[in-house]
């Protein structure tokens, strides 16, 4: 009997599918599942359904308004969980076996990111059962582009919000660098009225015009500002990975 062998293509997906950082990602999405943490984010998004779309369908504004502040910190909280999770003291065997601690720490922001498309097409899927006879997804004044606009937004601020909160962790940030953001943070959301720090406080905005871009993608559409926008935001986010990757090359990994 002659032994068959794969195609090149199942070879190509074989190797793509047992790539470091992949792998990290699907065992820790694993694990997060298993652990019956995702069990709270179900419950997460449909109380956000109940409070805010239950009584009210709302529009294609009211719906990524209100659906881009719940689903940012659930993106905080849960990430926040695969963290602590991923940076204890049974990873040095893993860890061991890599090459290098990059793959670990792409592999948990891509599982960070994955881990938003389910939720924001669960939230979707929720609302569309409000008002069946609106045509599209149950959202009043939604079109298709509306809505693939808004939530090609959404995913990106989500995707931004993760690798943020994974880079600012521990052991990754040091203590300075989470103060220097904390700092920043403050300074942005501070309602500035002085005119001579006007030009100053705008200045540190201006990191803001992408995800506020993001935002309001599914109200504006995709022009030439917005497809810009949209690649800053990618940007972030391998930005955000490659900046992350360097910092925990740099620490002493003290695991919880």
């Amino acid at each position: 009997m002659i032994a068959s062998h794969p195609s090149p293509q199942l070879r190509l997906w074989a190797r793509f599918w047992r790539l470091p950082a992949l792998t990290v990602a699907r065992f820790t999405l694993k694990s997060y599942v298993k652990s019956g943490w995702i069990l709270l984010d179900i419950v997460l998004i449909w109380l956000f359904y109940a409070t805010f779309f239950l009584e009210f369908g709302g529009d294609v504004s009211y719906f990524f308004a209100t659906t881009n502040m719940c689903m940012s910190g659930l993106t905080l909280l849960s990430t926040i969980i695969i963290i602590r999770r991923a940076m204890q003291a049974r990873v040095y065997l893993p860890l061991a076996r890599l090459s290098s601690r990059s793959a670990y720490i792409r592999g948990i922001i891509l599982a960070t990111g994955i881990l938003r498309i389910p939720q924001i097409f669960l939230m979707l899927l929720l609302c569309g059962g409000y008002h069946t006879h609106i045509p599209i997804f149950g959202i009043t004044g939604a079109t298709i582009g509306s809505i693939l606009a808004g939530l090609l937004g959404q995913l990106l601020i989500m995707a931004i919000i993760g690798a943020l909160t994974t880079i600012l962790s521990t052991p990754i940030a040091t203590r300075y660098i989470q103060m220097l953001f904390l700092c920043w943070l403050i300074i942005i959301l501070y309602p500035n009225t002085n005119p001579l720090l006007a030009p100053f406080f705008t200045l540190l905005k201006l990191p803001l015009l992408p995800l506020i871009a993001c935002y309001n993608l599914s109200l504006t559409g995709i022009g030439w500002y917005e497809l810009l926008m949209l690649i800053l935001a990618v940007g972030y986010s391998v930005g955000l990975t490659m900046l992350a990757d360097f910092w925990l090359s740099r620490r002493d990994l003290i695991f919880y």
